[in-house]
Order: C-alpha cells, then structure tokens, then sequence
C-alpha cells in the first residue's frame, strides 16, 4: 500500500544526487517489473474465481481473466467523464488558487465510436482518466476568464491492426520554461520541480508512506 508514497518519497531525496538518465532507467524498469507482476497476479486470481464457469458466455461484457475481450471503448471514456464529473467544482492552479468553475467542458467523443477490442479495462481507463483529467484543468487554467469552456474531443480511431485515442483539448500546450526537450516532459526526476524537494513536501511524503496510504 506504501509503495508509490515510498518511490515518490526516494525520488525527491534522490533527484539532486542522480542524473535524470539514471533515474529515469531504473524508474522504468522497476514500475514495468511491478506491473508485470501484478497483471500476473490479477489475471490468475481473476481466472481462479471464474472457474467452472464461462465468463465469455455473458454477452454483455465478455472477458478472460482481466482480459475484457469486446471492451467498448466509448463506454471507458463515459465512464472516466462521469468520474471526473463528480469531482469538486473548482480548478486548483499552479500556485495554489481557486479558480472558479463554469461547470465542466464538454467532452465530445467521435471517430469510431463502435469499437470493441481485447484489452486490460483498468489499465485503459486509468491512462484515460489521467489525460482527460489534464486536459479539463488545462482547459479551465487557460481560460479562467472566459465565461464559456471550449470543449474537450476525445477522436476513436479503429485501424487494421490497432486502435488509437486522441484526446484533443484548448488548454493552452505545453508551453514551459522548465520545458526544453521531451526527455524533460517524460522524466521522473524532481530536478525542474524545487517544491518536490520542500521539506514540506518531503514531510507529508514521509507520514504517507509510514501510515501505509494506498495511491496508484
């Protein structure tokens, strides 16, 4: 349950003293090890329950394990809207403001709007919640002036071997001084954020961790 407050909790303490590229390597290989294994456990407790029975003779929502194998797609990214829906009706900025809300922008979902694949519901909708999550602050923090929120498009595309989601939003980019390369957006190091490193910060790190809060 402590885990992700203990790495977030290394990370800071670590930052100043490794390069990012260090970092950066063994982040990725340890959280890959930590998901694989989970997915493992998982699918063999998921298969364990279901047996005798056959999960795949339930039209409405055939799966394997954790494997869902008609997942509709629109209905995951429904379900993370009407998630975010329930969320406070305030956005947070940078430096700790209130900024007054008009309600949530709309989130438009077109493209292929019927399809269905073989994939791990979790993992889906937790990479889909995350990006609409950022793009609804975004979308708020850009335009706290305007009285109208532009809304979100979340496009489905159903290729021949693949299908791809772009979650289009007004937000603003990511333009930013701490911003120089991709490899700077895409790091785990602490380096460009100096309030992941406030004793603060590293404080209430330290309590999470000890009492064991669960995060993702």
């Amino acid at each position: 349950a402590s885990v992700v407050p203990s790495l977030s909790l290394g990370l800071s303490l670590s930052s100043p003293h490794l390069p990012p590229g260090s970092l950066d390597a063994f982040m990725r290989c340890m959280l890959v090890s930590r998901i694989s294994r989970r997915v493992l456990a998982e699918h063999h407790l998921a298969l364990s329950k279901s047996l005798g029975t056959n999960s795949l003779n339930h039209p409405e929502d055939p799966h394997v394990g954790i494997i869902y194998t008609a997942l509709n797609l629109r209905d995951s990214i429904d379900k993370c809207v009407a998630l975010l829906h329930g969320r406070p009706h305030d956005i947070v900025d940078e430096i700790g403001e209130s900024v007054p809300n008009r309600g949530w922008p709309e989130v438009i979902v077109d493209g292929h709007v019927d399809t269905k694949f073989s994939y791990i519901r979790e993992h889906l909708e937790y990479i889909i919640f995350e990006l609409l999550k950022n793009a609804i602050t975004a979308t708020g923090l850009d335009h706290r002036s305007s009285p109208n929120l532009p809304p979100i498009r979340a496009t489905i595309v159903l290729g021949e071997n693949d299908v791809r989601v772009r979650i289009s939003d007004q937000g603003g980019g990511l333009s930013s001084a701490r911003i120089k390369s991709p490899s700077d957006l895409f790091s785990f190091s602490h380096i460009r954020n100096a309030t992941c490193m406030d004793d603060a910060w590293l404080g209430a790190l330290r309590s999470a961790s000890s009492r064991g809060v669960k995060a993702t």
